[in-house]
C-alpha cells in the first residue's frame, strides 16, 4: 500500500518492502531515502515516483506506439487516465483503449477460492488492466512491468482510482525481486510465449525455467494463473499469422521447420514464441512442479473472456446458440455438427485460461 512522505511525493509502505528480496542474494531489502539496498551485497535500486526499478532500460512494446503512449500519459497526469484513452483521436488509442478499460478482463479470479485478504502478483501487468481487476478483490496487488511508458499509466491509473492496495513495481520476469513462497496467487496474462525473446536458448526450455521460478514465489498450495493463445487454433490452419511474430504457419509446423521457417523470412532469432495445445500446456506446467491443473476455453479470447468454459465441457452448446439466429445458414450449421462428431472443437479455440497450484 502506498503512502506519501513529508514532501507530498508517494513513499512504500513497510509491510510491502517486507516482501522485496535481493534478486541476487534473496535477502530482504532496506528502506532508504529513494532507494532500496541489500544488506549483503550491498546494490541498491531507485525509488522513483513510489515505484522500485530493478531493471534501467527495456525496449518499448504496448497497445499502441510508444508515441502515443506517450501522449496518453501527459494527458492521464492532468487528471483523468480514462479521459486520456476515450477523447484521443488517435485510431491506435481507440483501438487499444476496449483492453485497457475492460478489467472484466481479469474475471478468471471468481474461479479461485482464495480471502480477500490475499497477496497477488500480476507479471507483466501491462497497462495494469488485470491488477486492477484483482486489486478490486484482494488486499495487496502487486504490478510488475518492465516498459517505463506502461509504468507511469499505472501509476496514474491506480492513483486516481484509489486503488492504494495495488503497488508498482519496474522489473521483468527474469529478475523477480521477491522472496520465496510471498503471494497467495501469481497471474501472467499474455506474458509466457514472450520469455525466450531475445534471450539464447531454446524456447521450451528457458519457458520452463521462467515457469519454476514463479512456482518458488508461491506460497503452498497458492494458485498460478495462465492467459495464453492456443498453438492448434483453426486460423493458424487456414494461414492466419501468428499474432506475435507475424508468420502463418509457424505455431502448427514442426519446432526445427518453424525456426528455419522464421529465419528464412527475415527473423535471424529464428521462432521464439512458443505455444502449446491444452496438453502441452499441461505437460510444461507439470514439469515446471505444478498440479490440479484446470484448463478453460477462455470465448472469444483471453484478453476479452465472456465465456470460461472447463474443456471437459460440451463447448459446441456455445456455438449452438451463437449460430442459432436465422441470419446464419444451415450450412454451417451442418458443418458444426459435423466437427461436433470428431470431438476435436474444443481443442482447437483461440486460447486458454488455465489455473494450477502448488
Amino acid at each position: 500500500m502506498t503512502a506519501r512522505d513529508g514532501r507530498g511525493t508517494p513513499a512504500i509502505s513497510r509491510a510491502w518492502i517486507d516482501g522485496i528480496a535481493c534478486p541476487t542474494c534473496g535477502v530482504a531489502v532496506e528502506a532508504m531515502r529513494e532507494r532500496l539496498r541489500c544488506a549483503k551485497c550491498q546494490q541498491s535500486w531507485p525509488v522513483i515516483d513510489g515505484v522500485p526499478h530493478f531493471v534501467e532500460s527495456f525496449p518499448y512494446w504496448g497497445e499502441m506506439p510508444a508515441e502515443q503512449m506517450q501522449a496518453v500519459n501527459r494527458r492521464a497526469a492532468e487528471g483523468s487516465w480514462r479521459a486520456a484513452l476515450l477523447e484521443s483521436e488517435d485510431p491506435s488509442v481507440h483501438k487499444a483503449s476496449e483492453m485497457i478499460l475492460n478489467v472484466d478482463r481479469a474475471n478468471w479470479h471468481w474461479l479461485i477460492d482464495l480471502p480477500a485478504e490475499s497477496r497477488v502478483l500480476d507479471l507483466g501487468a501491462g497497462t495494469g488492466t488485470n491488477a486492477h481487476g484483482l486489486g478490486m478483490r484482494f488486499a495487496e496487488v502487486t504490478a510488475v512491468e518492465p516498459v517505463m511508458e506502461r509504468i507511469d499509466f499505472m501509476r496514474h491509473r491506480f492513483a486516481q482510482e484509489g486503488l492504494s492496495n495495488v503497488n508498482v513495481l519496474r522489473s521483468s520476469l527474469w529478475i523477480l525481486p521477491f522472496l520465496k513462497n510471498s503471494f497467495d496467487m501469481v497471474a501472467m496474462n499474455g506474458v509466457l510465449e514472450w520469455v525466450a525473446t531475445g534471450i539464447p536458448g531454446n524456447p521450451m526450455e528457458l519457458q520452463k525455467r521462467a515457469l519454476e521460478n514463479v512456482h518458488n514465489l508461491i506460497r503452498p498450495d497458492g494458485y498460478f494463473y495462465l492467459g495464453i493463445e492456443n498453438r492448434f487454433n483453426l486460423g493458424y490452419f487456414a494461414g492466419y499469422p501468428d499474432p506475435h511474430c507475424g508468420l502463418p504457419w509457424v505455431t502448427i509446423i514442426p519446432r526445427p521447420m518453424a525456426d528455419w521457417y522464421a529465419r528464412r523470412h527475415g527473423q535471424p532469432d529464428g521462432y521464439r514464441q512458443y505455444l502449446y495445445s491444452s496438453a502441452g500446456y499441461r505437460k510444461l506446467l507439470e514439469s515446471a512442479g505444478f498440479n490440479r491443473i484446470e484448463i478453460y476455453l477462455a470465448l472469444p479470447t483471453y484478453n476479452h473472456p465472456r465465456f470460461l468454459i472447463p474443456l471437459e465441457d460440451n463447448v459446441f452448446d456455445y456455438y449452438r446458440q451463437s449460430f442459432a439466429s436465422g441470419h446464419v445458414r444451415s450450412r454451417k450449421r451442418k458443418v458444426l455438427d459435423l466437427i461436433r462428431g470428431t470431438g476435436l472443437l474444443k481443442h482447437c479455440e483461440y486460447s486458454f485460461a488455465i489455473l494450477a497450484r502448488k
